[in-house]
């Protein structure tokens, strides 16, 4: 009679074979039950594991109330042998790992894995099979391979015979029978040879650029590495300055406030000297008053007039009432100490100045003068790296490039972007500019050098006098006449800097340009007056070991 299931019960979870013969482990021998007998506390154990404790319970040690032979729990027991049923492999069933291929031609209860694939026969064989396959004399010329899992990919579907040759039109493998007059077909392993040369050329082509990237890779941990270690030097030197500026403060706050500390010292004991001087008359000033009024209620005439004359007098000492304590103070020292202060802290903004040269004289460019941008009365050495005012006109072209009026030039180079850097000799000269122009800047008549137009440019005249061409211009305090000037220009950051070469000083920076246009390096020596001046303005070799 079939079982029934209420309805109201849920249904039962089927677990895995493995899951369940943990549950039906004897207790004792730690195996699957064999011949399972179930004792009056609840455990389970074999029929054989259980007889040597007749009486008490091997788990929980309690009595055994079983005066006969126990039974054999038959659910139990079936149970046991389909779970073991189940675990047992089904014949001709493959059981080996996954990824691996059977052989075909194994039978039985098992089947073995393959070792090798035929791509004639399209089968697998084990082993044992394969030295069958190997020992047949027709078969010895079959191409085995490592096992394939699909054999249906080596196999024309429609003839179902091997794939052998290639179709050079169709681009594909065919069999012998997919063969149509006229078509070119090859061996595969001949296409296969062919294919394998030109991938040998890409994997040297490979190779060769993995080689590249590999040693670009090097360039750059180098590049990184140098970097870091001029990070890591200039880091410690900006460190230094910076220490330096604290203790040029520190040392100017102490030398500050040390007068005014003494003062506070001077002005307490001048005060305490004074008020104890005057505390001092007071207290006489005292006794005389007292002994007046003494003298005063007496009644007798006599002994008035003669304790008159015995009124002690006044002392004559200095006029204490005209005495000022001295609550003045000296603005001289301070003054010298923020002039020292100064000084200290201009010394070591110097050497942020040199750090920073250093940095943009890596952006050195060969600069040499365009000839055919010179005013005619300009004379520039045969290298281009020298110009002068020649006293005289000379018969060049008027064209559109060259400077009509103004003793200028302009430098070859185009700057479009980046970032560049030369230096100028200007030596003993009384008059120069020195800058850069826009392409389309206007070169004829009088110009009016200013960013605005085009120009960014220190100019120096007067012998002394430096100025930065703004609009308007900004006189620049420079200390020391200039030998060699130094021109930086970052196109990005819209920045043209000046530096004093030898002095390793900065000059000035015009900020924030708007560069549209190309950029030329600009020059003007300025016209001789009276013989002065005449020294030309040299384009120099940047050094950067300075």
């Amino acid at each position: 009679m079939p079982s029934v299931v209420s309805p109201s019960l849920p249904a039962p979870r089927v677990d895995s074979p493995v899951l369940i013969s943990q549950h039906l482990k004897c207790s004792i021998c730690q195996n699957l039950l064999k011949n399972p007998v179930t004792t009056t506390c609840g455990h389970t154990f074999c029929l054989t594991c259980l007889e040597p404790h007749p009486l008490i319970c091997p788990v929980c040690k309690e009595h055994l109330q079983m005066q006969i032979k126990p039974s054999v729990n038959v659910i139990l027991k079936t149970l046991v042998q389909e779970l073991c049923k189940a675990n047992c492999p089904k014949p001709g069933e493959f059981t080996g790992a996954s990824g691996e291929v059977a052989c075909d031609v194994c039978s039985g209860n098992r089947k073995l894995k393959a070792v090798k694939s035929c791509l004639v026969c399209l089968m697998s064989y084990c082993s044992w099979h394969v030295e069958q396959h190997r020992s047949t004399q027709r078969l010895r010329g079959h191409h085995l391979v490592a096992p394939v899992e699909d054999l249906d990919q080596r196999a024309c579907l429609t003839h179902g015979r091997p794939l052998e040759l290639y179709s050079c039109e169709e681009g594909k493998c065919i069999c012998a029978l997919c063969v149509q007059e006229g078509r070119q077909v090859v061996p595969v392993e001949t296409e296969r040879n062919r294919r394998q040369a030109d991938l040998g050329s890409t994997k040297r082509d490979v190779e060769k650029m993995i080689q590249e990237r590999e040693d670009k890779v090097k360039e750059i941990q180098h590049a990184v590495g140098q970097c870091q270690g001029k990070i890591d030097r200039e880091k410690e030197e900006i460190k230094g300055v910076f220490e330096g500026l604290m203790a040029a403060v520190e040392e100017a706050q102490r030398e500050a406030l040390h007068p005014l500390e003494d003062r506070r010292r001077r002005l307490k004991m001048e005060a305490e000297e004074l008020t104890s001087e005057l505390k001092r008359e007071i207290s006489e000033f005292r006794k005389v008053i007292a002994e007046f009024d003494r003298i005063t209620d007496a009644e007798d005439h006599v002994h008035f007039l003669q304790s008159h004359s015995t009124v002690p007098k006044l002392e004559q000492s200095r006029d204490l009432m005209d005495t000022a304590v001295d609550t003045e103070l000296s603005f001289s020292s301070i003054q010298r100490n923020l002039a020292a202060m100064k000084a200290k802290i201009d010394a070591e903004l110097e050497k942020i100045s040199s750090l920073e040269i250093r940095r943009i004289q890596m952006f050195a460019v060969d600069v040499s003068l365009d000839p055919d941008t010179a005013n005619a009365q300009l004379v520039l050495s045969d290298d281009g790296k020298e110009v002068r005012d020649g006293g005289i006109k000379q018969d060049f072209p008027d064209n559109d490039e060259r400077y009509d009026l103004f003793g200028c030039v302009l430098g070859q180079n185009q700057l479009t972007s980046g970032r560049a850097y030369w230096e100028v000799g200007v030596w003993e000269k009384t008059g120069w500019d020195l800058g850069v122009a826009a392409e389309d800047a206007n070169r004829k008549g009088k110009i009016p050098l200013k960013p605005s137009q085009g120009y960014w440019a220190i100019v120096h005249c007067n012998k002394n006098l430096y100025c930065a061409l703004e609009d308007p211009p900004v006189r620049l305090p420079v200390p020391e006449k200039v030998q060699r000037v130094g021109v930086f220009v970052d196109y990005e950051e819209g920045l043209v800097s000046f530096y004093n070469v030898e002095a390793r000083s900065h000059i000035y920076t015009f900020t924030d340009c708007n560069f549209r246009d190309i950029l030329r390096p600009y020059f003007s020596p300025h016209f001789c007056q009276n013989g002065r001046n005449s020294s030309p303005l040299v384009i120099c070799p940047v050094n950067q070991s300075n």
